[in-house]
């Protein structure tokens, strides 16, 4: 929920709901102040807090304090008037909605071999699952037996590449390579490619080398958070994940998620 508090024409957006950022509609009203507080005081947060939070965010939590702090944290965005508060409160509902409901219609699961990782996408798409419904992530290799070209115009702290073949995912769906500190090279091939690069290019240098990068992509990606960590644990062991989004007429989630279980992909396990 947001609330008002610290200024007049303010909402707050609770830490956990900050992925339903990326769904707001454009025309929205910007605020003309952001800052982060602790919602249940209203005192603004100090500036090692704010990292703190910022490096934990989409890690998974290891202490009662950090919990209490993700449990309590909020970014306060400040308006003009009430009239553009309001306005602004109503998109951010529609798009907490939105995200919600995206994330109702994705299948994800985590594959042990590039192999069978590859032989699931290229059935789905013969099943006729769009292309721009797959994507996959997994942890590459600067030596890569394919044809690696670094891009221009990009740091080597955000935006390493891109390879050409990669087997089925290459040929399909498209694969680039974002550079992550601390974790190094990222393999991400179809939908998940296109929404990526920019998001984790601007927070690397915050999140990156302390762990979470991966998992913020795949929040940002609609997955869940508690997830979300789980899978970048995976991610790091070597393992290949895939998500479906069946929102697409004619794809059934039911019979996806079989697909994507009879060749072998799975759940992260907690613990």
């Amino acid at each position: 929920m947001g609330e008002t508090g610290g200024t007049a024409h303010a909402y707050v957006v609770k830490a956990e709901e900050l992925p339903a950022l990326y769904y707001l509609d454009e025309t929205h009203p910007r605020p003309s102040r952001l800052e982060w507080i602790n919602r249940g005081t209203n005192q603004k947060l100090r500036r090692t807090t704010i990292e703190m939070l910022l490096r934990t965010l989409f890690a998974k939590v290891q202490t009662a304090s950090v919990q209490k702090l993700h449990d309590s944290a909020g970014l306060r965005a400040s308006f003009r008037n009430e009239r553009e508060r309001d306005r602004f409160s109503k998109a951010f509902q529609n798009a907490r909605d939105e995200l919600n409901r995206e994330r109702e219609h994705l299948v994800t699961a985590v594959f042990d071999h590039s192999d069978a990782a590859n032989r699931a996408v290229a059935i789905l798409s013969v099943e006729g699952v769009p292309d721009e419904s797959i994507s996959m992530l997994w942890r590459a290799s600067e030596y890569l037996e394919e044809k690696y070209e670094r891009a221009t115009g990009y740091s080597p702290g955000s935006v390493a590449g891109a390879i050409t073949g990669a087997g089925v995912a290459g040929a399909m769906l498209g694969v680039g390579i974002l550079m992550i500190p601390g974790f190094g090279p990222v393999a991400v091939a179809g939908a998940i490619a296109s929404s990526s690069i920019a998001p984790v290019a601007a927070v690397s240098s915050v999140i990156g080398a302390t762990g979470g990068a991966i998992a913020k992509m795949l929040t940002d990606h609609d997955v869940d958070g508690v997830a979300a960590t789980l899978y970048e644990r995976e991610i790091k062991r070597g393992k290949i994940f895939v998500s479906v989004n069946t929102q697409t007429d004619g794809v059934d989630k039911a019979q996806v998620r079989r697909l994507l279980i009879s060749q072998g992909g799975h759940a992260p396990e907690s613990g």
